[in-house]
């Protein structure tokens, strides 16, 4: 879409039951063995009755290979690597695997934003910022007329541009994964000290929100219309009936693109930066998203009131708030705690109805059920100071995605497999059976090996929580407490005289990372911890003396 603005083997994925042997490949083409074509008896038939018995000997061949491969996932190997490195603190695995990405052919920009996430989660945040802002510079190109966003495309007009698979197609972020970025270089800049360059980013980000909401559900509609009326109508709704699994995940959010906490950051950013317009547009936005998030409704009646006094009124009447309560402290901590790592694709086979024939096609899809978030209390030195609040939920903005770009996909699948079985009736026709028998397999083979395209930014969080609270100024032992499974992390925070202190806490399971920053310019320099994580079934990562600061940035 263009609009306006450690080197490993790998082990290959099979089915249960099917794992290669002795490293050669298995006679099966598609997780399942196939029917010798024999020519026992063929000295004594003619060519007319040898034909027909090689032709049924194909159907059953190509009976054999749809029932072998429907439903047959893959997995992604070097993906659960990566996170498993992060979990377990090794995060140099995470590293070779996602610089490894940036000089992939087809997978660089995928690379840039993996790898400016494990430095950020690693406390690199110069690190970090130089790959986002590489991932950033391919997205918004500079124009005669201004700047433009180039985003993945979610159009079914996107043709079948290879003769394999999607993923041999070149990756292009998508809205969400364009935002995040954004979302996380204004991050990097607070923990830099950069805090003017952070509310730039700020700026970008409000500008990029605003072109793709204008520009991109248009499109996304469009393609869906375009791919309904063309020959890959009934494909669509088979496919789509496989997804009905993951529909109560994509109702959780409106649209892929919009973002409530980058919309709230840009909030945070632009109120400091004296620009009182756009932060109350920012809060707005968030509020839009994020309703139910108190500290969003708190942040936007307060910004509101200085900008409409009779809207302020109508509103916070109907929330029931009152006005004296939307005084901002004077000493502030804002925490932004994320959760876990989100779901992955995986790719399953489906049979579509191809012209005549069924086609065993591959198609991406998610298999989580909707993420229950943590319940999170903050204490400070022993005392409750209130529940974070759900802010952003990036599982149902990756499903969401998917399913946007889904007729795109099946487009694609579809005229590829059109063609493969263009060929095999015209061998058929042909009468030569050493040419119909060479087209079939090479077309098993192709529809074996071929998979849906997985790629996605696999290191975001699956969920993101938010808090915002009046504090004492001086030093603290924070405390986050999962309320369901009582597991407590703690880290130390100073906060100054009239400071807002953001506080960014990555849980990854095993561990968590914690990094802290000055808002506004008061405080002391910006810290990072490695600490205990909140969440169950994950080994904890021990760390000598217990949790230990491995990076300090410099104001």
């Amino acid at each position: 879409m263009s609009v306006g603005l450690r080197r490993t083997k790998t082990k290959v994925p099979s089915c249960e039951g099917h794992a290669l042997r002795g490293g050669r490949p298995p006679l099966s083409l598609a997780c399942g063995g196939l029917p010798p074509l024999g020519k026992a008896g063929a000295s004594s038939r003619t060519p007319q009755t040898a034909r027909a018995a090689l032709s049924a000997q194909l159907s059953k061949v190509c009976l054999a290979v749809l029932l072998a491969t429907v439903g047959c996932v893959s997995t992604n190997p070097g993906v659960d690597r990566a996170l498993n490195g992060l979990r377990a603190g090794d995060d140099a695995v995470a590293l070779t695997w996602s610089e490894k990405l940036k000089h992939s052919t087809y997978s660089r920009e995928l690379g840039f934003v993996e790898t400016g996430r494990v430095r950020m989660l690693s406390g690199d945040f110069l690190g970090s910022s130089t790959n986002f802002a590489a991932a950033i510079d391919t997205v918004i190109e500079k124009t005669e007329t201004g700047p433009a966003l180039k985003l993945g495309d979610a159009g079914a007009s996107v043709m079948a541009g290879t003769v394999t698979d999607d993923r041999t197609r070149p990756y292009r972020l998508p809205a969400y994964e364009f935002i995040h970025a954004l979302q996380y270089q204004m991050l990097n800049h607070l923990f830099l000290g950069q805090r003017e360059a952070a509310a730039v980013e700020a700026r970008r980000a409000v500008f990029a929100q605003d072109q793709i909401a204008e520009k991109y559900g248009k499109e996304v509609e469009d393609a869906r219309v375009q791919a309904a009326s063309g020959q890959s109508s009934n494909s669509i709704g088979v496919v789509e009936g496989r997804m009905q699994a993951m529909a109560p995940v994509i109702e959780m959010t409106r649209s892929s693109y919009e973002n409530g906490l980058a919309w709230y950051l840009s909030g945070l950013l632009l109120e400091e930066d004296k620009d009182q317009a756009n932060a109350a547009l920012a809060y707005r936005k968030a509020w839009e998203l994020i309703p139910g998030n108190p500290y969003v409704q708190k942040d936007f009646l307060r910004m509101l009131r200085t900008q409409d006094a009779e809207t302020f009124k109508t509103l916070a009447a109907q929330a029931g708030t009152d006005a004296a309560a939307l005084t901002r402290a004077p000493t502030e901590l804002i925490l932004i705690v994320e959760e876990g790592f989100v779901p992955q694709r995986h790719s399953m086979k489906v049979p579509l109805p191809v012209g005549t024939a069924v086609v065993s096609v591959d198609f991406p899809f998610y298999q989580d059920p909707a993420h229950t978030p943590m319940a999170v209390e903050v204490m400070a030195n022993g005392q409750s100071c209130g529940l974070s609040a759900l802010a952003l939920s990036v599982q149902s903005l990756a499903y969401r995605d998917l399913k946007e770009k889904m007729p795109g996909v099946v487009v694609r699948n579809v005229t590829r497999a059109a063609v493969r079985v263009a060929a095999q009736e015209v061998a058929r026709h042909a009468g030569n059976d050493g040419v119909q028998a060479a087209v079939f397999l090479v077309t098993a083979v192709a529809s074996a090996i071929n998979k849906a395209d997985t790629r996605a930014w696999y290191t975001l969080p699956t969920v993101s929580h938010l808090y915002r609270g009046a504090f004492q100024p001086g030093e603290h032992t924070i405390e986050l407490r999962n309320q369901v499974n009582g597991f407590v992390t703690r880290f130390p925070v100073k906060v100054a005289e009239g400071e807002t202190r953001l506080v960014w806490v990555a849980d990854l399971g095993g561990n968590a990372r914690v990094a802290t920053a000055s808002l506004n310019g008061k405080g002391a320099p910006a810290t990072y911890h490695v600490c205990g994580s909140l969440q169950a079934g994950f080994p904890p990562v021990t760390l000598p003396g217990g949790p230990k600061t491995l990076y300090h940035t410099n104001p």
